[in-house]
């Protein structure tokens, strides 16, 4: 009531950045800050037809130096992981102190999110009807949509949205069987936690970010996970999977995977010939496997020539 926007200035300016200094935030946060009072103004500006000085933009204030530093899960703490959740769910519903608990699907959403490589929301979200099928009714993948990317676009309709698509893996196929594939394929229900309707994005989201974390700390390996990770693992794994020498582009021509991304790549096909991607995979097994592709292929041309 007694400041408008119009009346920010450089002292104002100098004041906050010396706050948020006081404040000892770390440079993520402090970045994260300023970004709120960034947005805030460019929205104001836009809303209410005002042309306005963004005193907040990184060419007033320089944002804060952040180092990422991506850390993926071993599979060896991963089972371990798994194992300290199933133990104390079991303990727990043996107690019957788990009723109106979460926990118990902690153990197969960490491997959905493992198998899927998808953020926590989309992990929630996934439905049985979302998964396409060869003729016998073989799972080939999951069409899913792109929360983050439609949310920030403001893609509302369907003719818009961006849509991606999950590898239905050996593993992750093994999943779905166990989470009621069969009975449900091809109804509306939701893959983890079905009977669950009632505010499940928020609440499932965060049972699983928050069990993941406190489990994991349970481990004492010295280091700080959070459920991001899973996702890390898969595309880290997903990205040596797929790196066989040859980098497309140098074929096509382009100058930028960026364009046969956008343009060439059809991404359903790209998803229906993983089927035997393993996040936890060794270079023993890759070469094994990328042999097993090659004589396969020899086999394929000397049916050709013959």
């Amino acid at each position: 009531k007694t400041l408008t926007v119009e009346m920010i200035n450089d002292r104002m300016v100098g004041e906050l950045f010396r706050y948020l200094e006081e404040r000892k935030f770390a440079n993520r946060t402090f970045n994260k800050h300023l970004t709120y009072y960034t947005s805030f103004l460019k929205w104001y500006s836009e809303e209410f037809d005002i042309p306005l000085k963004n005193w907040f933009d990184g060419k007033r204030i320089n944002r804060k130096p952040v180092h990422h530093n991506p850390q993926s899960i071993s599979r060896e703490e991963f089972e371990a992981l798994m194992n300290k959740v199933t133990l104390e769910t079991k303990r727990m519903e043996l107690g019957n102190s788990l009723k109106h608990k979460l926990d118990i699907y902690l153990p197969d959403g960490f491997l959905l999110a493992l198998e899927t490589g998808r953020r926590r929301e989309e992990v929630v979200m996934l439905k049985h009807n979302e998964i396409a099928t060869e003729k016998d009714g073989t799972p080939l993948y999951i069409k899913i949509e792109d929360y983050k990317v439609n949310r920030i676009q403001k893609h509302s309709n369907e003719e818009s949205k961006s849509y991606i698509y999950i590898p239905v893996t050996d593993s992750l196929h093994k999943l779905l069987l166990k989470l009621g594939y069969e009975e449900n394929k091809g109804t509306d229900k939701y893959i983890l936690a079905p009977e669950i309707i009632e505010n499940r994005e928020k609440r499932l989201a965060n049972a699983l970010s928050e069990g993941f974390t406190r489990y994991y700390k349970q481990l004492n390996t010295g280091r700080e996970l959070t459920f991001k990770c899973l996702r890390k693992n898969y595309l880290t794994s997903l990205s040596i999977y797929m790196r066989q020498g040859i980098d497309i582009k140098e074929i096509s021509g382009h100058s930028t995977n960026a364009v046969l991304d956008e343009h060439y790549f059809v991404k359903k096909e790209i998803a229906k010939s993983l089927r035997k991607f393993k996040v936890f995979s060794n270079e023993l097994e890759r070469g094994e496997e990328l042999e097993e592709i090659r004589n396969e292929s020899k086999v394929k041309q000397n049916d050709l020539e013959r």
